[in-house]
């Protein structure tokens, strides 16, 4: 019997990262053809939901977060497991792409829950319910989804309290790197380079922070906003001076 703990990624980690060291060795140059998405079929159905409903630098956005999340756990924390064709890289590839879905100009002003939360709810329907998306194929097992829902609701739940499961760690290296230039030490400049090459970001570091502004204005009290300052650190991250600044 498989162990779902370990395939779908429910593995618990230490909410503080610094608990979980790095291998010692420097992060490599990794090559976008050794970081390709997922072709099941549920990861085809979810891939083509995800590009229908975020707007295309939002899109762009969750590759490079899917991107970023496999070089750093395969170089850097080989002990995750996240082996190419694996069920847990399916479900990791399912959370990148789904983790920003409450975003969505359809989706963003129509709910009063925190976009995370409702993106969360969301995920959890569409990916057991095919026909959500209009497409009766590929369909995924509650836990999986469950994982892909817990991702979701944790992903901007940045804190050294307690314990995260494996692929909420995973959507945390992914977004910190992409919008605020955090864990830049775990991935070698060529690997963003390659990766920024594919799934261009001009631009982002502006859009994404008039999303955090829209979320706040229309819920005060959603969840982005215990994060202290974060505008600011997204703004500098493509600022002069910031990790994604050239790309910007």
């Amino acid at each position: 019997m498989a162990d779902t703990t370990k395939i779908y990624g429910f593995t618990a980690l230490p909410a503080d990262q610094s608990k979980v060291k790095p291998a010692e060795h420097k992060p490599q140059p990794v090559e976008l053809s050794s970081l390709q998405p997922p072709h099941t079929a549920l990861a085809t159905r979810v891939a083509a939901y995800a590009k229908s409903k975020l707007d295309a630098d939002t899109y762009r956005h969750s590759l490079r977060v899917y991107s970023y999340g496999c070089a750093i756990a395969r170089q850097m924390f080989p002990q995750f497991e996240l082996t190419p064709g694996s069920q847990l890289e399916e479900t990791w590839f399912l959370t990148a792409m789904l983790h920003d879905i409450g975003t969505s100009a359809e989706f963003l002003t129509s709910t009063r829950l925190s976009f995370e939360f409702w993106g969360a709810f969301h995920a959890l329907q569409l990916l057991q319910d095919p026909a959500i998306t209009g497409d009766g194929d590929g369909a995924a097992p509650r836990e999986q989804a469950e994982s892909v829902t817990e991702a979701i609701i944790r992903h901007q739940d940045i804190q050294d309290k307690g314990n995260i499961t494996l692929v909420t760690r995973l959507i945390h290296l992914g977004t910190l790197l992409d919008n605020i230039g955090a864990g830049a030490d775990l991935v070698h400049p060529q690997t963003i380079e390659n990766v920024v090459r594919e799934y261009p970001r001009p631009g982002w570091s502006g859009c994404f922070k008039k999303t955090v502004e829209k979320e706040k204005s229309v819920k005060p009290y959603a969840m982005v906003s215990r994060i202290e300052g974060f505008e600011e650190l997204i703004e500098k991250n493509g600022a002069e001076g910031g990790l994604m600044a050239k790309y910007d």
